[in-house]
């Protein structure tokens, strides 16, 4: 009886140990599945992130290499620098190399190396350019894309602008009133580029009588024009600076020149540029020595180097530096150099340092026989608005 209740346990131990070990196994194999099917959720839901495809019918729309879509209104790529609106980030400035996907419901005017300017609607993927309109529907490569720009109606979208003032009063033993003011413009399209820029001088101080007395009183006004025929060479057809400063000796003084130039470094951080060529330079005086010409007429020589560094996100370097090189009466060699640190204040408002340096070579000497330093030196900080 022993025996048969002994083995009676153990059949009965051994049955309930396989439906332990059965249920055990059953919870497995269903946890094994549970995981599956997440983990094929999250593969397909990465899968659907990534091929989303929005409708370019009301925005323009740009996915990023990170798969983040923005919704807004493209303002143009050029050099390599894509400027996006969008209504909750405000204007953003993407580097090219950032961008995967752009889709855009307006004309575009694109400009393509090798094949020039075309225009159509525009869908950018991966690595191709697609064009459509009336008469053509092409593929290129993105690396034939200089640049493009919305077209139709909106002339506003091609423009921008920003100004500088710098203001510093003082009052006391001296009593001092001095402002710069600077303001650039541009107007950027799919094979053209319009560049203005202004900077004025004005600077008074109290005599021994207490009277202001103007000190400083300069302007320069240029101007370029520019044709890119590929994406680093461009032609000047023309190009202009007007200027003005009568404490040396410089009444009115008027350039007008062509020429070419070519985009040395330009990866969305730093840009490097030359241009230069041929120019036609007329100078008025304030006042000249008996028996010397009130004008002077040159052919000259101009050079231009334009450097553009982004040193942090909110940091950027940027440097100009001019030369020109005519006659001895008209000043012989001159050069004008701007070096300016703008710290991002908000997204519109910068703060800006700028070093000038002005030089003429041989400035001329004034009736009262005085002749004009060489050098002008000035260092400037004021507040910068973008639009």
């Amino acid at each position: 009886m022993t025996i048969e209740l002994l083995i009676s346990t153990c059949v009965s131990l051994f049955l309930l140990s396989s439906a332990v070990l059965a249920e055990e196994v059953k919870q497995t194999q269903e946890s094994k599945s549970d995981l599956g099917q997440a983990a094929d959720f999250e593969k397909a839901s990465a899968i659907s992130a990534e091929t989303m495809s929005p409708s370019a019918v009301e925005y323009d729309w740009v996915q990023l290499t990170s798969n983040e879509w923005l919704k807004g209104e493209i303002k143009g790529m050029y050099k390599d620098n894509l400027e996006f609106d969008s209504d909750k980030l405000d204007l953003l400035n993407i580097d090219w190399e950032d961008v995967k996907i752009v889709r855009s419901n307006r004309v575009n005017n694109v400009n393509i190396e090798g094949v020039g300017a075309t225009s159509g609607m525009l869908e950018v993927i991966d690595n191709s350019v697609h064009v459509v309109n009336d008469y053509e529907d092409e593929v290129y490569d993105r690396a034939r894309l200089i640049s493009f720009a919305p077209g139709g109606g909106n002339e506003l979208d091609l423009w921008s602008a920003k100004a500088m003032l710098g203001l510093d009063l003082r009052q006391g033993n001296t009593d001092q009133v001095e402002y710069t003011a600077k303001i650039n413009i541009k107007r950027r399209a799919s094979q053209t580029r319009l560049l203005m820029d202004y900077l004025g001088n004005i600077s008074k101080t109290s005599d021994t009588d207490g009277n202001l007395v103007e000190t400083v009183n300069n302007h320069r006004l240029t101007g370029s024009f520019d044709y890119y025929k590929t994406r680093h060479f461009f032609y000047t057809p023309v190009f202009f600076e007007l200027y003005r400063d009568p404490f040396t000796n410089i009444s009115f003084k008027r350039t007008v020149g062509a020429g070419i130039g070519y985009t040395v470094i330009d990866d969305g951080i730093t840009e490097l540029s030359f241009s230069g060529g041929p120019a036609y330079v007329k100078t008025e005086f304030v006042s000249v020595s008996p028996g010397q010409n009130a004008s002077e007429s040159t052919a000259a020589a101009v050079l231009k180097t334009s450097y553009d560094a982004e040193l942090t996100s909110t940091l950027d370097f940027i440097a100009h530096y001019n030369i020109q090189v005519g006659n001895q009466v008209s000043g012989g060699y001159t050069h004008h150099i701007i070096l300016t640190l703008e710290s991002e204040i908000t997204g519109s408002l910068d703060l800006d340092t700028s070093f000038i340096w002005d030089r003429t070579g041989n400035p001329t000497e004034s009736a009262d026989g005085t002749r004009p330093q060489p050098d002008d030196y000035r260092l400037t900080l004021g507040i910068s608005y973008t639009y």
